[in-house]
């Protein structure tokens, strides 16, 4: 229970993504999709009331689901005041009733009933929870699945375990590790099979993931999850991530990684918005990855106001991407607060009208602006192959992982212990920090520091000779240093008194004009400083009762020298 409390504090803590934020298995292409009610042919019609309230006697706006027993295709429908009357073909069905409740659909009962031609079936729903008092309907739901937990306990689910959900097919997962050791693992985690946009089978993707010397491969075929239920999803030397991306071209997509059930695909209509943030938050109560993809994409630019994403792809293919405008987005996303505009989207796809820039910077601008406004969320590069024209770890993402297993690449990712290079041939960081500068590291990439006291951070940095460190700390430059040798290691001291997110990249200079005068050869997901609470035990439950702050032991990445074996280091101007 206590776990799931911290898994809730997960979502809260991840910051709200303020212009933020598909599946079919083959078990569910067997099943019709959900429709609006149609006229059955030969069964007749008869009508359903719905009167949805709280035990205050107000009316709640629901959607209902009325799953036909059997298997014809079930029907969807709004009640926005809470009631309502239509005509459906008669016959048996489950009804699943969802409630809003703080914008996020809520699964609240589950009844079943019949609709008999030319008859009225009834439906009440009376609610007891959340009607008054300091609690919310999310209250009554102790696993975060949002589902009531009366609704489970009606169907025969756990209401403790959020991978049991009303309704919803469990999906393949395979928590056994590939080796017990912990370290820095390598992958893709945006490749597309046939199953989806690809060319190839699944097992040729596999195969072509394992000649790249890749630890991981996500196949994130659009709206489906087909991939995992293919005979040839398997490995014994990859783990293989099951994921999709998830959304429509006119709201953007995300990158879904390890749910543990089915999905409800995305949807424009009214309800799915509420809708699409319950897939959000479900997704990592289950222990799962949510994460916004090419947020700058200028034809799929990211325009769900979703909150709590775990990480947001910032690097696609190579760097110098074509940017977003601002006018190739929808109007709602243009919108501004005192003059200025409002959402981060925006805000980077006017950096366009301003300089050359990339999309890819202008997603780094985005994931800034959202680390700025307390979003603890990690970087992942990608080279979203679909062929194997398009090479696979071109950019390279490293997860720092207890285990080489599916659970230890998603907790690594959930912990914002990444780092991202060009290819397998570029530049390796290790960030780290030490505080009150007593000569031990404590935090690396993804951990937390104390605000006021004064901090050494440390950036080791392996095959960049020629190129320039540099370190931003809420997206601003504060170091920038030239490396002149293949091994360098760079310190500087701060004093945070306030949040602050820290992170480093190498940089070059564009030889040819392009999109920027600057390219990013590698880049580290944030060390941050914040007010240290126990809410912060979500990342790591290991606290330091000596120090005080959440420790996140991460050692060098791969080819870096450890800060014990450093040479003398480079103090930054």
């Amino acid at each position: 229970m206590r776990h799931v409390a911290f898994l809730l504090a997960l979502g809260f803590l991840a910051g709200c993504v303020v212009n933020s934020m598909e599946q079919e298995s083959p078990a569910s292409k067997e099943k019709p999709s959900i429709s609006e009610p149609e006229p059955a042919m030969g069964v007749g019609e008869g009508t359903v009331e719905v009167d949805v309230t709280n035990a205050l006697g107000e009316h709640l706006p629901a959607r209902i689901d009325f799953m036909d027993v059997d298997g014809n295709p079930p029907i969807r429908m709004e009640a926005p005041k809470g009631v309502l009357e239509a005509k459906v073909r008669a016959a048996a069905y489950r009804a699943y009733t969802y409630v809003y409740d703080q914008d996020v659909l809520v699964l609240a009962d589950i009844q079943d009933i019949q609709v008999i031609k030319d008859q009225t079936a009834y439906l009440p729903v009376n609610l007891l929870e959340g009607s008054s008092g300091s609690l919310s309907l999310r209250d009554f739901d102790s696993d975060v699945d949002l589902a009531l937990d009366r609704a489970e306990l009606a169907s025969g689910t756990d209401p403790q375990n959020p991978v049991e959900v009303p309704g919803r097919k469990t999906l393949p997962y395979d928590p056994t590790p590939v080796s017990k050791e912990a370290g820095w693992y390598r992958g893709e985690l945006h490749a597309h099979s046939r199953h989806g946009e690809g060319v190839e089978s699944v097992g040729r993707l596999i195969k072509r993931a394992k000649r790249a010397g890749l630890d991981f491969l996500a196949i994130t075929d659009r709206n489906t999850l087909a991939c995992v239920y293919d005979p040839e999803f398997h490995s014994n030397s990859l783990v293989l991530i099951p994921a999709m991306e998830w959304g429509l071209p006119e709201k953007g997509y995300a990158l879904i990684f390890g749910p543990r059930t089915e999905l409800e695909m995305p949807s424009a209509t009214p309800y799915g918005l509420a809708a699409a943030q319950a897939e959000c938050i479900r997704v990592q109560a289950q222990g799962g990855i949510f994460a916004i993809a090419h947020p700058c994409m200028p034809t799929q630019p990211w325009q769900w106001d979703l909150g709590y994403a775990n990480a947001i792809e910032v690097w696609q293919r190579d760097w110098s991407m074509p940017p977003l405008m601002l006018d190739q987005l929808n109007e709602d996303m243009k919108f501004r607060k005192e003059g200025k505009l409002a959402y981060s989207v925006a805000q980077a796809a006017a950096r366009a009208d301003l300089a050359e820039v990339s999309g890819n910077a202008q997603a780094s601008f985005f994931w800034d602006l959202e680390l700025q406004k307390g979003l603890m969320a990690c970087a992942l590069g990608t080279s979203n192959t679909a062929s194997p024209k398009v090479p696979m770890g071109k950019p390279l993402t490293y997860i720092y992982a207890r285990e080489k297993s599916l659970p230890g690449i998603l907790e690594g990712i959930r912990l914002g212990r990444t780092f991202i290079t060009q290819d397998k041939h570029g530049p390796i960081i290790h960030f780290s920090a030490d505080v009150l500068e007593d000569n031990k590291i404590d935090v690396g990439i993804g951990g937390v520091i104390p605000l006021g006291m004064d901090t050494k951070f440390l950036i080791a940095v392996k095959n960049a000779k020629g190129k320039k460190l540099q370190v931003l700390e809420n997206g601003h430059p504060i170091r920038t240093v030239p490396i002149v040798k293949d091994s360098v290691v760079v310190q500087f001291t701060r004093h945070p008194v306030q949040y602050a997110a820290y992170r480093a990249r190498v940089i070059a200079q564009q030889k040819e004009k392009g999109l920027g005068d600057v390219t990013v050869c590698a880049m580290t997901s944030p060390i941050y400083a914040q007010e240290i609470t126990r809410d912060l035990l979500w990342r790591n439950p290991n606290l330091d009762v000596d120090k005080a702050w959440v420790k996140v032991e991460t050692p060098a990445a791969p080819d870096v020298i450890l800060p014990e074996d450093m040479p003398p280091a480079l103090t930054a101007p």
